[in-house]
């Protein structure tokens, strides 16, 4: 009889000791998994990802900057900061229209710097636009008259194109810029009797002549 009894002791003993380690093992891991899944008035934890679904604000009054992040390494990509958002959302909103000094932007309405007028430098800017033309007398009888002209030097071509006296009675041939991008030419077939082609450019003033 007593050693039935000592055997359920030594059991119950067992029991508990299992029941024991598996409260504390789940009080741990509990702890773990809470530690992980941030919830509003949790600091910022350094060198971890924190998870949250509510915004946070930074509010105060300073005479400077209110947050600065340094990155000091020299490695190839290394930023101070990446915004990432899913397609087609804005990874950045301002309030303010003031320019930001040495803040470059490369694209604006899906064109880069390349498709604006610019004389190289992208420093100067044109001060003006101007037109400069031209007219030649054509042949008649069905011949061919060729008129062309420039813009000044160290201008901007921005367009051009012609006409003729006798729209009617003449025909256009060839209305197209220099391949240089300096000036344009205007062709036409003059019918009849003999008649003036124009032609005309409009260019970007960046060497003031006008």
């Amino acid at each position: 009889m007593q050693t039935a009894i000592h055997k359920a002791m030594r059991v119950g003993r067992a029991t508990m000791l299992a029941i024991g380690l598996g409260v504390s093992l789940a009080l741990v891991l509990g702890a773990a998994t809470v530690a992980l899944a941030a919830v509003p008035g949790d600091p910022f934890k350094l060198g971890r990802v924190n998870t949250i679904n509510a915004v946070s604000t930074m509010v105060g009054s300073v005479s400077s900057s209110m947050l600065t992040i340094d990155n000091n390494s020299t490695a190839l990509g290394a930023t101070a900061l990446d915004l990432r958002v899913e397609p087609n959302k804005d990874p950045l909103k301002v309030n303010s229209s003031a320019k930001v000094d040495n803040l470059n932007v490369d694209r604006l309405d899906n064109f880069n710097s390349g498709d604006f007028v610019t004389d190289g430098s992208r420093e100067v800017l044109p001060n003006d636009t101007y037109v400069n033309e031209a007219s030649k007398l054509g042949p008649g009888s069905s011949g061919t008259v060729f008129a062309n002209v420039d813009c000044d030097t160290g201008d901007k071509l921005l367009s051009g194109g012609g006409q003729a006296a006798n729209p009617n009675e003449d025909t256009v041939t060839a209305s197209v810029p220099f391949v240089e991008g300096q000036g344009w030419d205007f062709q036409i077939r003059d019918n009849g009797s003999a008649s003036f082609v124009d032609v005309f450019v409009v260019c970007a003033d960046f060497t003031p002549e006008h």
